[in-house]
């Protein structure tokens, strides 16, 4: 298959997993960790209290913006990756660009689903730092290494930072589920940037300097 082919392939295939695996994953960090849509409710000075959340179908709005979102991007992607760049590498950087953003959604969607409500809605508990601290350290650190992965000359280091990236990923999807859904779409461009790479010859990239003869 054409490096632009697996590029296409491996968008797809990142939208698909996203939406059919990661769809679950990303209810239950709404609604079981974030508690988005829910109520504290305490009966009585004995009770400990729990949390009253919507069913499944007052989740759908949550499901539609966010896939709205990664559909839009998916088509972003699929543009770049049928284009037909002048320079070397151009395609690479920006699909691997374009892999930051579901992470970037990710992590804004969560910070307003957390931060409208007061923090003393339910005794101890902060909607924010105890389900998803951890995975957004992993998750910058892994947008870190793409950015400056993207700095470099050489396709095959610009191919080891993306595929470091992609581990981090992982990592962040072991240690909350819920960002699968973000992951996958990322994961998928990122592999989109490694394939395009094979387009480009594996030594440092010159920029193009118009020779002498193209300017008389």
């Amino acid at each position: 298959m054409s490096p632009r082919g697996s590029a296409i392939l491996s968008l797809s295939l990142g939208f698909v997993v996203s939406v059919l695996a990661g769809s679950g994953f990303l209810l239950t960090l709404v609604r079981d960790d974030l508690h988005f849509q829910c109520s504290f409710l305490q009966m009585g000075s004995d009770d400990p209290g729990s949390f009253y959340c919507a069913d499944g179908i007052g989740y759908i709005g949550v499901g539609a913006a966010t896939y709205g979102v990664y559909g839009v991007i998916l088509l972003i992607a699929l543009a770049v990756a049928t284009a037909d760049p002048q320079r070397a590498g151009t395609q690479s950087r920006l699909m691997a660009g374009i892999s930051i953003l579901p992470i970037a959604m990710f992590s804004w969607s969560n910070w307003y689903a957390t931060s409208p409500r007061p923090l003393d809605q339910a005794p101890g508990v902060n909607y924010w730092v105890q389900p998803l601290l951890a995975v957004t350290v992993v998750l910058a650190t892994a947008v870190i290494v793409i950015l400056t992965a993207g700095l470099l000359s050489r396709p095959r280091f610009r191919t080891a930072g993306y595929i470091a990236a992609m581990l981090l990923f992982v990592v962040g999807v072991f240690i909350q589920p819920g960002s699968l859904s973000a992951v996958a779409v990322s994961c998928g461009a990122l592999v989109a940037a490694v394939s395009l790479d094979r387009r480009v010859p594996n030594e440092v990239e010159s920029p193009a300097v118009p020779s002498a003869r193209e300017n008389r």
